[in-house]
Parts: C-alpha cells; sequence; structure tokens
C-alpha cells in the first residue's frame, strides 16, 4: 500500500505519538521505521462540547499529534517531521466506554457490552509542515452472549484492564466476539487501509 512513496518515507522523521505496544506492532507491519513518543496531551475534553463522536475522538487524536509535534520539531534532527496520533473509543448508544479504571469497572463494561453490538470510533491525525490530516474510522463489534464466569475470567487475565471499553481483539478477548463489520485494525487502534491510503495522499497531495 505505501509503495508509491516509499522512496520518499525514508527522507522523513516518523513518530508515533503513543506508547502503545499494539500500535507499534501496527505500524511496523506497514514496513514504517515510526519513533514511539507517548504525547503528554491530557485527555480531558468534554464530551458535550462536540457534535459527534468522531469530532470528539479527531480532537483528542489532533492535541496528542500537536504536543508530540510541538516538543520534537525543532530538537535539531533536521529531518522533516510527521507526527501520527491515534485514539480509539468504544460506543455503545450514547454511552463511551473508555479504559477501565479498575477490575470492577472492566466487569461492568463487559456486562453492558455481552450480547451486544459495539461501536468502535478510531480518531487518526497525520501532523506534518504544511498542516493536518485527519479521519475516523468505525467497526462495529459484536459480542457473544457472556456468563458471570467467563467475564470475570476475562478480567482476571489482566488483557482488559489497558483497553478501551475493556477488551481487545487480538487476545484472548478476540474468543468473545463471533463478529466485525469494518475494519479489525480500526478494533485494535489504528486502522490499516485508511492510513495508507492517507499517508499516499499526503505525499502525494500536501508535501
Amino acid at each position: 500500500m505505501l509503495a508509491p512513496i516509499k522512496h520518499l518515507l525514508n527522507n522523513y522523521r516518523i513518530v508515533l505519538a503513543s506508547g502503545s505496544p499494539r500500535r507499534k506492532e501496527l505500524v511496523q507491519m506497514l514496513g514504517l521505521n515510526a519513533e514511539l513518543c507517548p504525547s503528554t496531551f491530557e485527555e480531558n475534553l468534554d464530551r458535550a462540547e462536540f457534535k459527534s463522536f468522531s469530532d470528539y475522538i479527531e480532537a483528542t487524536a489532533l492535541g496528542k499529534a500537536e504536543e508530540v509535534y510541538q516538543r520534537l520539531n525543532n530538537d535539531g534532527d533536521g529531518r522533516q517531521l510527521i507526527v501520527i496520533a491515534a485514539d480509539t473509543m468504544v460506543t455503545l448508544g450514547n454511552e463511551i466506554f473508555g479504559k477501565p479504571k479498575d477490575a470492577d469497572d472492566a466487569v461492568r463494561m463487559l456486562t453492558k457490552l455481552s450480547g451486544a453490538c459495539n461501536r468502535v470510533f478510531t480518531g487518526v491525525v497525520l501532523k506534518h509542515s504544511n498542516g493536518v490530516r485527519q479521519f475516523t474510522d468505525t467497526a462495529d463489534v459484536y459480542f457473544g452472549q457472556l456468563t458471570e464466569e467467563q467475564i470475570r475470567s476475562y478480567v482476571d487475565s489482566g488483557d482488559p484492564l489497558d483497553k478501551a471499553g475493556s477488551y481487545g481483539v487480538n487476545g484472548p478477548g478476540g474468543a468473545l466476539i463471533p463478529r466485525i463489520d469494518g475494519d479489525f485494525y480500526c478494533v485494535m487502534g489504528l486502522p490499516l487501509n485508511r492510513l495508507c491510503c492517507e499517508l499516499n495522499k499526503l505525499f502525494l497531495e500536501d508535501l
């Protein structure tokens, strides 16, 4: 997917504004030689100030991208900088499910998600010298009907405690999910197909 711009990518410093091992793995799958730099942006935006989930999630990703870009842009590296930032959230109706506060909160979330279809939003921002590209991708995730024992066993594994919605699809949580409509990698936290499309557009149209 990145073949048309691969010769250009080597001239840029590409930074992933994240400390997530999952997102690092996904970026490496694309062949991008990206640095990891977790953002210090405080993710405390007021959801009520935004018209849609997409606007809200993109604003959070933009805050991460801009903080890292400003911090690294004049650090003496010399190469032009591109910062990739992303944020993911899980929704059920009008309710947002972020990362759980603790194990009990994870049990609460998973109990609500059991037997239901939740929608995952991943907002992505590409910050560069000429401006910003941003987009949101969505996927619908269908949970099987879970027993209390299954939920508590999964929470006890520790896997859901650092994930939006208290579940991950690329580990044991994948066994809870019989169906996904949309990009699997959107649910993991970085929609690869759309990211590649936007990177190609960035280099061919913006830079």
